[in-house]
């Protein structure tokens, strides 16, 4: 005879004598069942999923880290967040980022740092999507950390506006932006527009630690970027953004197309986009302009560039058009790479429309190579 005790965990055999036999068959995580689970839902879910609009797993988890016995506060925080213009979606991404502000006093402690941010020219849409991805800022002080960190990132960007878009980028500089990386370029002969650019346009570039920042820097120097040129930013970042093994890799494609580490490095030095691809799209590029093409190491450091547009829909339909031109001897080998780097309307306009009275198949050719037809 088997009974069953608690599902399939514990049963239990008769054996006809006065003995009884437990065997523990099964033993379900309970620990991993957390009350919200197994009960009726709490204030603080039920809130959390028809005022924040938070799905009942995020639900579930916040309520691991707020206890709302009573709506007051948390209604009034949102009502707060409405009225500078957080739409639904803003508020359910900060709650479920942040629980912890639906409790805090929406008077003294939050609308003040809102405040500090509409009047230096942030606007209510863009200070919503900036605190929303990052609320931890609405917990950072405004007098020690908020204002400060506000003056020292405008200092660089001059404007409200400047400073919005940069943090509208990443929210880590306002966090700590490290003083030590700024003060390393400017000792190393980077100016302040310089720095200006990399805080407005990739930022990250200088939240890296100290000792991997000052590294990369003396490297990027010693390759031959020009501190005071704004492409040793864009060097910066690049090779930032790259580790040693994947850079090796990317080396190592170059050179089985007969590069040498010196035409890697001026063509880097150009264009350090050149080094941001795949090991496979650079392989894939290079096949076809020097195998295909016949382009050399320096007609592609010419143009370097035309390297990186996309094939399919850029490259070959204009090369299908140069094909044809070149054939009528209408134009040049050396011309291909101002014909692919060109603007759309500038390309038909000089390389299709031009010469459409006697060649007419030129635009079904160069249609057709698109997939247009």
């Amino acid at each position: 005879m088997f009974r069953s005790l608690c599902g399939s965990s514990l049963r239990f055999r008769w054996n006809g004598d006065s003995t009884i036999h437990f065997y523990f068959l099964q033993i379900s995580s309970l620990k991993s069942i957390s009350k919200s689970t197994i009960q009726e839902p709490s204030l603080t879910v039920d809130y959390l999923i028809n005022s924040c609009g938070l799905s009942p797993e995020s639900a579930l988890k916040a309520a691991q880290q707020i206890h709302i016995k009573t709506p007051t506060k948390p209604d009034s925080v949102l009502e707060l967040l409405r009225n500078y213009g957080f739409t639904n979606t803003h508020i359910a991404k900060l709650i479920t980022i942040r629980p912890q502000l639906l409790m805090a006093d929406p008077i003294k402690t939050l609308k003040p740092k809102i405040e500090f941010f509409r009047n230096n020219g942030i606007s209510d849409p863009i200070l919503a999507k900036i605190l929303s991805s990052d609320p931890n800022i609405l917990r950072r002080s405004l007098e020690k950390h908020i204002i400060p960190s506000f003056n020292y990132i405008k200092s660089f960007l001059h404007t409200n506006k400047n400073v919005a878009i940069a943090l509208g980028r990443t929210t880590w500089i306002f966090h700590n932006l490290p003083k030590q990386n700024i003060t390393f370029l400017r000792d190393h002969g980077v100016p302040d527009s310089t720095i200006s650019k990399i805080i407005m346009t990739n930022p990250r570039t200088l939240c890296v630690k100290s000792d991997k920042f000052n590294e990369t820097v003396l490297k990027i120097i010693k390759m031959g970027f020009d501190p005071s040129s704004l492409m040793f930013a864009h060097g910066l970042w690049r090779l930032l953004g790259i580790n040693k093994d994947i850079w090796e890799a990317k080396l190592a494609v170059y050179r089985s197309f007969g590069w040498s580490d010196d035409e890697i490095l001026s063509m880097f030095r150009k264009q350090p986009i050149c080094m941001a691809f795949s090991e496979k799209k650079i392989s894939t590029a290079l096949d076809f302009f020097m195998n295909k093409l016949n382009w050399t190491p320096a007609e592609i450091f010419k143009y370097p560039t035309s390297l990186f547009l996309s094939l399919e829909k850029r490259t070959m339909p204009r090369c299908s058009v140069i094909e044809v031109l070149l054939s009528k001897g209408l134009m040049k080998k050396g011309q291909m790479g101002t014909a692919l780097i060109v603007a759309e309307d500038d390309f038909l306009k000089n390389y299709v429309v031009k010469y459409e009275e006697g060649l007419p198949q030129l635009l079904k050719v160069y249609q057709g190579k698109m997939g247009v037809l």
